[in-house]
């Protein structure tokens, strides 16, 4: 094992998600005894950042052959790269619809074997009552999935956007050559009345790729969905693999659970394989619905079956061939 302490290659500043590139079979850096690449970002209070910045850093792990050897000699360095400006994003609002576990914690009148209020199956302790529609965490903007294919370093990383004039959670992605240390193409994705989160690129050996995140807004429950990325077009429309069919409705959405304000966590971060010259993308989202009434009906909590008592988002897992 090798440790490196990050503030020795980031100018003083620890390193905050340094993000390591995977590659498409085949696809490799052999140049100085071997390389491995990261990216990472500098905005949040983790990097000693203010909450915004207009640069990346581009890590390398030099002499990854050593590793095979009774006596590994790795360097580890990073260089600034200037990029597009991002910043942490807003949280994310949601459609309305129902939220069966929310609007529990909220009733004082369901019989149950405990006296009482359907929030007496749920918590031990009476909650205030007053739970609203729940906002999506939107990440930070610490670096997503990064790949290296096609001889270029691909990524993304949550943002605030601003999309007709409102501030919203959008994607920041990059195309850069780490050679030259110089970004090819970057861009903000993003969509009106919606927020775009916890984007996911895996790019083939050709150099066509998939960016995953999830779709939530005024228009969308929490949705599966994707577009398309390569070196020449940029990032293409977004599309739905799984259209989302309620809010979410999970316990770190509630104050109940988790204090005043919640933190409503979105899944644990999309992510993308490369199978030869098709992906395979996986971004949350939430595939049911139902009422208060289908929620407490027997066996409490399910819907049927569809959920559990305490949360409701699932994962869709699709596979595309740019």
């Amino acid at each position: 094992m090798v440790q490196f302490e990050t503030r020795t290659a980031a100018a003083g500043n620890p390193g905050f998600t340094v993000w390591p590139a995977i590659s498409p079979a085949g696809q490799y850096r052999t140049d100085d005894g071997g390389t491995q690449f990261f990216l990472s970002s500098d905005a949040a209070a983790e990097a000693n950042g203010p909450g915004s910045s207009n640069r990346l850093f581009l890590w390398r792990l030099t002499n990854t052959s050593s590793l095979d050897s009774a006596s590994p000699a790795l360097s580890l360095s990073s260089l600034a790269v200037p990029v597009n400006a991002y910043a942490i994003p807003p949280k994310a609002e949601q459609k309305a619809g129902n939220f069966p576990l929310g609007q529990c914690l909220n009733n004082t009148t369901l019989s149950t074997p405990f006296g009482p209020g359907c929030w007496r199956l749920v918590i031990d302790t009476e909650p205030a009552h007053n739970e609203v529609l729940s906002h999506l965490d939107s990440n930070d903007t610490r670096m997503q999935q990064v790949v290296y294919a096609n001889g270029k370093l691909w990524g993304a990383l949550d943002t605030a956007v601003t999309v007709e004039g409102v501030n919203r959670a959008g994607i920041l992605w990059f195309i850069i050559n780490p050679g030259s240390v110089k970004v090819i193409r970057q861009g903000y994705l993003a969509l009106a009345n919606n927020n775009v989160i916890y984007p996911a690129i895996g790019v083939t050996p050709s150099g066509r790729g998939v960016m995953a995140f999830t779709l939530v807004g005024a228009d969308h429950y929490p949705s599966a969905a994707y577009a398309s990325i390569d070196a020449n077009a940029g990032v293409g429309d977004i599309h739905v693999a799984a259209e989302g069919l309620g809010p979410q409705d999970g316990f770190t959405a509630y104050k109940a659970f988790v204090g005043n304000p919640p933190r409503t966590r979105w899944g644990d971060y999309g992510a993308v394989a490369m199978d030869g010259q098709s992906i395979w993308i996986a971004s949350q989202y939430i595939g049911q619905t139902c009422t208060l009434a289908q929620y407490v009906a027997a066996p409490f909590g399910s819907c049927g079956g569809t959920r559990s008592a305490l949360g409701n988002w699932a994962t869709q897992v699709t596979r595309l061939t740019p």
